[in-house]
């Protein structure tokens, strides 16, 4: 055992006189329970009953595991349970392969066996989104107001004193999967709209798809033809043709124009008389029989789907409007002070609530405060107690058992456990015992370090009673980051002006990168844009050599990459700090589709010679091969989810401890940003090769609507349950389907123009010296099988660069852009050219200037102007945003500093929460309190100060100013540490008669601790 029987007996004791150990009707059973590293708890134990000697450093105040595991607060229905948990009830049957108690002595030395069937639990109530069975009140009074349909409730996490349910997938509306964020509606509604468009420009293409599958097109079509390429532009009647200008540094690509070169379309032909001159390939293929249709379904389609696309993203704001309508958010009721003053009453929430309510005490209504949180400039501090915590998990998990941990014995702990290997720590596999303990008390000492310092408040977080309360302190103290805005002086605090924004979410705060620097915030995010940079040119040198091997090894090159990507990035993007998850998921938006679309698209189109355009083995069969891996291979992967069921079924059942088996059970929470990505690569290149591949808008339709309903299976079944993400990443995305835009009508117009894709132009002139038998080499030395006929009165070619693209004529009007293919286009298909080159001049102008304006126009408004919502505001849309306050919504959050921590089933507080309505906090461990999440007890002085503060509490006192050392430590200091989060009972539920006091056990009254 860790611990002496005095230690046990003493901590048993603290554990039963502390303030319940639990929250309002929880039983600290443990169950489920993460930490197994206390060395004591909080206690309010009375002072004659634990000597004071007997007081040690209250640090890593967690709870103990795996006690009663056979006991189930949630008592789920087998037809609410998830597919998985039936197998794994199925499989529990064959002991001899699924028991997790196999080792059944081993077993009978712990307090508990694991329960494979708690772990489940665990997935179901704490990972998986639930949704309450009733709905919320909140939510139904929202629908009467303003009658919008709230079909579903999100519950809280570990949600178990009201029924609830995992979220129906076929039933589940997209209103209500923004109860995962604004930018999850905005995904899903985008989907649809894109599946729904796809199909449209599909129907109106089959014309030519039919076309370009007959005998018309290309006189060697066949039935046997691969399904991938139906209705594609691939041209197999191709016929040497004699070229005697031609010379090979033509075809070799030393100029832009012709870069890459190609060595098989251009051959030497010898005849019987050892003459020599040179052949071309030419592609045979004609679209002189579809004129009658080609302009009226390409331009209907180029109208069609830029008008769409451009009403679709210039009506967001609208469906953003819609979308937080139906969701009670916190940020819609709270602000964010950037620039607390730094004096002695920016530490206190008191004075916050007072200022503001007294402020604006005469401003249309009177406004009250529900909760403030202030947040410190802490960081370094909190990523040292990380670090720390880290470390300990992972000594922890090397060791046999762990029960009664104590962190002052890690080091007694290394003479039962044996050194790590030398081939391992060769390979880097594991880390030494003793280097663990050496990091730990390392970090241990930073720790202590760190929590000397003095820290300031950084960001103050208020959250109003009601919407329109939070609209008018915006709209009063808002100010633009250039120009004048002239500001009442009572509005002044302390006689400063405060710069105050709209916060994200609770959920999507990163606590530990709040407020780093910024100049350290810009060199991180520069380096790793430049390593991503290095990534997409090398994975284009990648795909440049699969492609010289085969097209479909390139395309299943581009599908491995499109894969590893956000891996990678991901790891890139860890380096840089963040204030918030939008900010992350838009920094990984940018790298990932800067790779996507460079490596799917553009890469895969500068190396593919030009005149490969319409083979059939060439560049046509690449963009098949990776729509049909996007359609088949990358979903089934995604449901199939190969590691997280290896995790759940065979790794989990064997585990020794609970908190070890339910970590089996943690799932990735799912990046917004990398499932915008996809869709946006998808649409982009549907877009760029529809003129060549119409087919690609089928395949679109199928892909947007398999993710559409896998994704929305995946985040109501199978990922844990992210951060709320806002608008930012769909926004930044609409610039982005602009560009894929600008990209289609340019695409639209050259892939016309350049037909037939093979840089040969008719001679009119032949002096018929060149009859007769040749024998043709191509370039690359090749001998062409069949000798070539060349019969009387045949025709000579030369070479041109019909890659007009890259030669664009100023100005860039219709008739000049047509006039540069004047050599190999027949007059009958000009008409055709000139009026796509208008569409693609006017798509051109009126995007480019979209995007001009909106960014003016955004940009003026931050930098020099502030509009003022209140004035512009209708009675009906002040009663809207006074309808639901913020203590009547049972499902929503405060703003409680918190951190995720790997290896452990919950995140970890930030702040004492002792003054905060429990129900505020976003998530419920149903086995122990909330104490045994919070990294404040890390620090003995103000563990001891908290145990000294429950102890007179529970005697009956209050504490004053004379028993009360503010956690002094040596040097007298008593500045705060970690951030400080309070909320109070709103007015119209106090009863003024009432004496109010420590509220621990009674979250409906939150009151200061000192009175």
């Amino acid at each position: 055992m860790f611990q002496t029987k005095k230690k046990r007996a003493l901590k048993k004791q603290r554990q039963l006189n502390s303030r319940g150990g639990s929250r309002s009707g929880h039983a600290s059973t443990g169950g489920n329970s993460d930490s197994i590293i206390s060395a004591s708890v909080v206690t309010a134990t009375p002072v004659e009953e634990v000597p004071a000697k007997e007081e040690k450093a209250v640090i890593f105040s967690l709870p103990r595991t795996d006690m009663d595991n056979t006991k189930s607060r949630y008592n789920d229905k087998l037809a609410d349970m998830t597919i998985g948990r039936r197998i794994s009830r199925q499989l529990y049957a064959l002991n001899a392969f699924y028991d997790p108690n196999e080792d059944v002595e081993a077993m009978k030395k712990r307090k508990a066996r694991p329960n494979i069937d708690k772990a489940w639990e665990y997935f179901e109530h704490n990972v998986l989104p639930r949704c309450l069975v009733q709905g919320s009140k909140s939510s139904r009074d929202l629908a009467a107001v303003k009658g919008i349909e709230v079909k579903y409730d999100k519950a809280e996490v570990g949600e178990f004193e009201k029924p609830t349910m995992l979220y129906p997938v076929w039933d589940t509306p997209i209103d209500d999967m923004a109860d995962f964020g604004i930018g999850v509606a905005l995904y899903f509604s985008t989907l649809r709209f894109l599946a729904v468009l796809c199909l449209v420009a599909f129907w109106l293409n089959s014309s030519t798809m039919r076309y370009f599958a007959s005998k018309d097109y290309d006189s060697e079509n066949e039935d046997d033809v691969k399904w991938s390429l139906w209705g594609s532009a691939s041209c197999r009647h191709t016929k040497w043709e004699v070229c005697p200008t031609c010379t090979e540094d033509e075809w070799k690509g030393l100029a832009w124009a012709t870069f890459p070169g190609t060595s098989d379309r251009l051959a030497t032909g010898t005849n019987a008389n050892g003459e020599e001159v040179k052949f071309l390939e030419r592609n045979q293929c004609t679209m002189e029989g579809m004129d009658g249709f080609y302009p009226f379904y390409t331009i209907g389609t180029l109208v069609l789907i830029v008008g769409t696309v451009f009403y679709w993203i210039y009506s967001q704001k609208q469906r953003i409007r819609e979308f937080d309508d139906a969701e009670n958010s916190s940020s819609d009721y709270t602000i964010e002070v950037k620039n607390p003053p730094p004096i002695d009453s920016s530490f206190s929430p008191e004075v916050w609530k007072e200022w503001f309510e007294t402020t604006f005490r005469g401003d249309d209504d009177a406004i009250e405060v529900a909760a403030v949180t202030i947040a410190l400039d802490n960081e370094r501090l909190i990523n040292a107690l990380v670090d720390r915590r880290a470390l300990i998990r992972e000594y922890q998990n090397i060791l046999e058992d762990v029960d009664e941990f104590d962190i002052d014995d890690i080091e007694d702990y290394l003479k039962d456990l044996p050194p790590l290997p030398a081939w391992k720590k060769s390979l880097e596999i594991g880390t030494d015992p003793a280097d663990l303990v050496k990091g730990i008390q390392n970090a241990s000492k930073l720790v202590n370090e760190l929590s000397a310092w003095e820290y300031e408040a950084a960001s103050i977080f208020v959250t109003f009673q009601t919407q329109y309360q939070q609209t008018m302190v915006l709209d009063r103290l808002s100010t633009p980051l250039l120009g004048e805005r002239k500001i009442e002086s009572k509005y002044l605090y302390k006689g400063e002006q405060l710069k105050i924004t709209e916060p994200a979410e609770p959920s999507a705060l990163r606590w530990g990168q709040l407020n780093v620097d910024f100049t350290a915030r810009f060199a991180q995010i520069a380096f790793t844009t430049v390593v991503a940079l290095l990534l997409v040119l090398g994975g284009g040198i990648a795909i440049s050599y699969a492609r010289s091997i085969s097209p479909s090894i390139a395309g299943y090159l581009i599908t491995a990459l499109n894969i590893l990507t956000p891996r990678v990035v991901s790891a890139l993007t860890k380096i840089e700090s963040h204030p918030n998850a939008s900010s992350v998921m838009a920094s990984q938006y940018l790298k990932i589709t800067a790779f996507r679309w460079t490596n799917t698209v553009l890469i895969f189109c500068i190396i593919s010679p030009f005149t490969d355009t319409l083979m059939e083995d060439s560049l046509i069969e690449g963009i098949a091969k990776v729509f049909t891996l996007d359609l088949f291979l990358r979903p089934t992967l995604q449901y199939l989810n190969i590691g997280g069921n290896i995790g759940k079924h065979l790794k989990a059942p064997k585990a020794k401890r609970q908190r070890t088996m339910n970590l089996f059970f943690k799932a990735d929470s799912y990046d917004i940003g990398e499932r915008q990505t996809n869709i946006t690569t998808i649409f982009f290149f549907t877009l760029f090769y529809s003129a060549i591949y119409p087919m690609g808008y089928f395949f679109a339709f199928a892909i947007f609507t398999l993710k559409y309903w896998l994704d929305k299976f995946c985040i109501l079944r199978s990922w844990g349950q992210g951060p709320k993400i806002g608008t930012s990443v769909a926004k930044i995305s609409n610039v982005f389907y602009l560009l894929a835009l600008i990209c289609f009508a340019i695409q639209t117009f050259y892939s016309y123009a350049m037909f037939p894709y093979d840089n040969a132009c008719h001679v009119d002139t032949s002096d018929g010296s060149y009859t007769g038998s040749w024998n043709l080499t191509r370039m690359d030395g090749e001998e062409i099988t069949d000798s070539v006929l060349v019969s009387d009165g045949h025709s000579e070619y030369k070479f041109c660069e019909q890659n007009s693209i890259r030669s664009i004529p100023f100005p860039p009007t219709p008739t000049n852009l047509v006039g540069l293919t004047s050599d190999w286009m027949s007059a009958k298909r000009e008409p055709t050219a000139y009026n796509l080159a208008l569409c693609m001049l006017v798509s051109l102008v009126v995007i480019g200037a979209s995007l001009l304006m909106n960014t003016v126009v955004r940009g003026y408004k931050i930098i020099f102007g502030v509009e003022s919502s209140i004035e512009s505001m209708s009675e009906e849309e002040r009663i809207d945003l006074e309808a639901v306050r913020f203590s009547h919504i049972d499902e929503i959050h405060a703003y409680i500093p918190q951190i995720k921590i790997e290896g452990y089933l919950f995140p970890f507080l930030l702040c004492d929460v002792d003054y905060i309505n429990e129900d505020l906090i976003g998530w419920d461990d149903p086995d122990t309190h909330y104490d045994a999440y919070n990294l404040i007890y890390d620090i003995p002085r103000l563990a001891q100060q908290k145990s000294k503060e429950r102890t007179l509490h529970r005697l009956g006192e209050f504490v004053s100013d004379e028993n009360n050392d503010g956690g002094l430590d040596d040097d007298g200091n008593n500045a705060p540490i970690f951030s400080i989060a309070k909320s109070w009972t709103p007015y119209e539920n106090k009863k003024s008669s009432k004496k109010q006091g420590y509220t621990r056990n009674n979250p409906d009254e939150n009151t200061p601790l000192i009175d």
